[in-house]
């Protein structure tokens, strides 16, 4: 028999035995779920801006809360999946996100300087409680690395946004309070354990911003939330 003919051979016999390992290798691990979700989304601000104006100085101190509060309508279904020795995949969207928005908040514009300038103080808006709701969101669960859990930006919110309450500066519009700012624990023996029915993970997380520059001030932000894993049968 030729040397060509024993290395074809050779490889066939290498080839039939991945395959066959491969038939018989272990399944990856997976695990189903009915998942809820509750989450208070907090965002306080204050602020000061000076700018003359002929000659005189005009100064706006604003201040203001906004406060989301939502769950989901109904419990989604999702699909967990080993990925290596420590992460987790999730599969399946967190949808029927409904909730409500409260704002409320003052501003008040003060102009002084040297005479000819009259000291004058005016309050250019005042509210309290101004409450929108809101449907259609949705979110995913993420495992970026060993033991977190993660929680995707909220998309396709549907509903009226609270009036302009007052108005907040662009500065501090910008920062955008949403549910990836928390991450809570997660015990991948939980997952995939078949004796735990049941278990929750919270995320409990404040941050706070300072503005220097033209506008001065400081925006603290404060997300919690509960996510519920009931398991299922595959």
């Amino acid at each position: 028999m030729s040397k060509l003919r024993l290395g074809v051979l050779g490889l066939l016999v290498c080839l039939l035995a991945l395959a066959a390992g491969a038939a018989h290798a272990a399944p990856r691990k997976q695990a189903f779920f009915r998942v809820t979700l509750s989450a208070t989304l907090t965002k306080t601000w204050t602020y000061t801006h000076s700018e003359e104006v002929e000659n005189c100085v005009r100064t706006t101190r604003g201040s203001g809360t906004t406060t989301s509060k939502l769950s989901l309508r109904r419990p989604a279904r999702i699909r967990a999946i080993a990925v290596g020795a420590t992460r987790v995949r999730f599969l399946g969207a967190i949808s029927t996100i409904a909730g409500a928005i409260v704002r409320s908040g003052s501003k008040i514009i003060v102009t002084g300087g040297d005479p000819p300038c009259e000291r004058r103080i005016v309050s250019d808006g005042h509210c309290t409680r101004q409450r929108r709701s809101f449907s259609g969101g949705a979110t995913s669960l993420r495992n970026p690395r060993k033991s977190i859990l993660q929680l995707a930006p909220t998309r396709g919110v549907r509903g009226a946004r609270p009036s302009r309450c007052p108005a907040e500066p662009g500065d501090i519009k910008a920062i955008r309070t949403d549910l990836p700012l928390a991450t809570g624990p997660l015990d991948r023996a939980d997952v995939f354990g078949r004796d735990v029915p049941r278990f929750f993970v919270s995320g409990d997380t404040t941050q706070e911003t300072t503005l220097t520059g033209e506008l001065e001030g400081r925006v603290v932000e404060r997300v919690r939330w509960t996510v519920l894993f009931t398991r299922l049968k595959g």
